[in-house]
């Protein structure tokens, strides 16, 4: 192997690795987010709306320097589809900040007498479920898994089916009318989580592509 070969995949490793760290950096303002909107926690909030600039940052440099690599280098084929999944990994990461964000709004926007209780449990599964399937897809990327990527996307549907679930259990809340801000704010953290896991089943269905080259397939949701 030629040093400018060593350099490239030494290049591609790095980008896996920068990838992998802003993978963490999504994952934990998400993690942060839900605290906040669960423990009603105003300052948290306001801390990750003030962190989104990192992750927007990072999604900018991680932009340019994939982009550079496949200028400059010479990508063998399954390079390329790292390159292209790593691209689309960036994007979509970005987008869970952003969703982080919308959640942390949210927290701000309600009264904590006004929660509810079995509300509030349903979407701390659902944020569990959904931090948990961003991360194997995050993993299955960084190691061309594509059993940790079929899995990420199993989870996926299992976080959309427990939204269904949430808005079933917010349309026979008793106190519905009472406490409509909260529960309108509820519903939309439910959709923030749910684009979460989706954002992450995604990705872990792009892996078997990475791995073998055949077309990505987007998953068909039930009406």
């Amino acid at each position: 192997m030629g040093p400018s070969r060593v350099h490239f995949q030494s290049e591609m490793q790095d980008l896996r690795l920068r990838i992998v760290e802003m993978g963490s950096m999504a994952l934990n303002q998400i993690e942060r987010a839900t605290s906040a909107w669960e423990n009603f926690d105003r300052a948290v909030a306001e801390q990750v709306i003030a962190d989104d600039d990192r992750i927007d940052e990072t999604c900018a440099d991680l932009d340019h320097r994939i982009y550079r690599v496949q200028l400059l280098q010479a990508p063998v084929a399954s390079d390329l589809r790292l390159l292209h999944v790593g691209l689309i990994t960036v994007v979509a990461l970005e987008r869970v900040g952003d969703l982080a964000v919308a959640i942390a709004e949210l927290t701000l926007t309600v009264r904590p007498a006004d929660a509810n209780p079995e509300i509030q449990s349903t979407l701390a599964r659902m944020s569990a479920q959904a931090v948990d399937t961003l991360a194997l897809a995050v993993q299955a990327i960084a190691r061309s898994d594509v059993e940790l990527g079929e899995r990420a996307g199993a989870q996926a549907h299992v976080v959309r089916e427990m939204l269904s679930d949430l808005v079933t259990v917010v349309s026979s809340n008793e106190s519905v009318t009472a406490n409509s801000n909260w529960n309108a704010a509820a519903v939309l953290v439910g959709r923030h989580l749910e684009r979460v896991a989706n954002n992450g089943g995604e990705l872990g269905r792009r892996v078997t592509f990475i791995v073998t080259g055949e077309p990505y397939q987007r998953a068909v949701h039930a009406a």
